[in-house]
């Protein structure tokens, strides 16, 4: 009898060690959360019931001290007999099992959660590279600058945040959202990050000038320089790409959000495009689009641009490109 009130008392001991270990470890991956979600709905729920893991863990241990104290020192056999009803310390401790078990719930939605959010994926892969390829220039500035300026497709980052080239304006909402400045899931940055953060986005022409005006997208000390959803995107792109991809260059990052300068502003990124590729003097957003294409292809099409003595290209390129819309997604 000695015996079993012995194992009984460890057989406790050990149960409330481990719910302690576990409410450790969520009460770090919750810590984690709210840096990543800190408007997320469930991370206030979480909160919640972080609060009364807690609660119940300290009256736990105030009521097994008290139990402690006032515990017989022998027990007589004729009631060991009959079955007792769970005491009050025994349903606490099954009450804490169930809010930790709760919790772990709540931890798996929001790694479903990050993931689509954030591209905190388990799987995350990164895919892309930084060798040239050679894209299928014609030597036509109108259809080259289509081929270059026009994304399609998925980009690496695409699976995770739930975006394509192919869908723009839903694009638009999802990359706006993660502005360190207004987005309702914004990135949070390290200092060292917000540095990079910066250096990239005061480069001229790497902001929505067709849109507000505004040809960086942050000032000196990282404050946006434009309200435009446009605007918003742009540096919630490269935000969560410097977070997320802290591996890839400055000009991979530049290369990402001109890509998206290009949806939003097809027919003026073209247009430019067409302009610039005359002289081989390229402003920051076109220099990020052609960081990737062979520059052999660059110089055989500024050559057939100066011996036909023209940068019109053929009349059906030049119309598709008036057909394209000035903006894509509102402001």
């Amino acid at each position: 009898m000695v015996n079993m009130e012995k194992d009984q008392e460890l057989l406790e001991k050990v149960t409330i060690f481990l719910i302690v270990l576990v409410s450790a470890i969520i009460l770090f991956t919750q810590y984690q959360f709210y840096r990543l979600l800190n408007s997320s709905l469930l991370v206030y729920l979480s909160v919640l019931l972080i609060v009364a893991l807690v609660g119940l863990l300290v009256w736990l241990f105030v009521s097994e001290s008290k139990d402690t104290k006032h515990k017989p020192h022998a027990i007589h056999a004729e009631h060991e007999a009959h079955a007792k009803p769970l005491t009050l310390t025994e349903k606490v401790s099954y009450g804490l099992m169930a809010v930790a078990a709760f919790l772990i719930i709540f931890n798996q939605i929001q790694i479903s959660q990050a993931s689509a959010l954030a591209g905190l994926s388990t799987g995350l892969t990164f895919k892309t590279s930084s060798t040239k390829t050679s894209l299928a220039l014609t030597g036509d500035p109108n259809q080259d600058a289509m081929t270059v300026v026009i994304s399609r497709g998925v980009p690496f980052y695409g699976e995770a945040l739930g975006v394509s080239f192919d869908d723009p304006i839903k694009s638009l909402d999802i990359i706006a959202n993660l502005d360190p400045a207004y987005g309702r899931n914004k990135i949070q940055l390290s200092p060292e990050e917000k540095q990079r953060y910066i250096s990239i986005l005061t480069i001229p022409t790497m902001g929505c000038e067709y849109c507000c005006g505004a040809n960086t997208a942050v000032t000196k000390d990282g404050r946006p320089t434009c309200g435009c959803k446009h605007s918003w995107a742009m540096r919630g792109l490269a935000a969560y790409l410097i977070k997320n991809y802290p591996q890839i260059s400055d000009d991979e990052v530049k290369r990402e959000v001109a890509k998206w300068k290009g949806m939003f502003f097809p027919k003026q990124m073209i247009q430019k495009y067409v302009k610039e590729v005359q002289t081989g003097q390229y402003t920051a957003d076109i220099s990020a689009l052609l960081l990737d294409v062979d520059e052999e292809k660059l110089k055989e099409m500024k050559q057939a641009v100066a011996s036909s003595g023209s940068a019109q290209g053929s009349s059906g390129a030049a119309q598709s490109v008036d057909s394209l819309p000035s903006m894509v997604g509102g402001c």
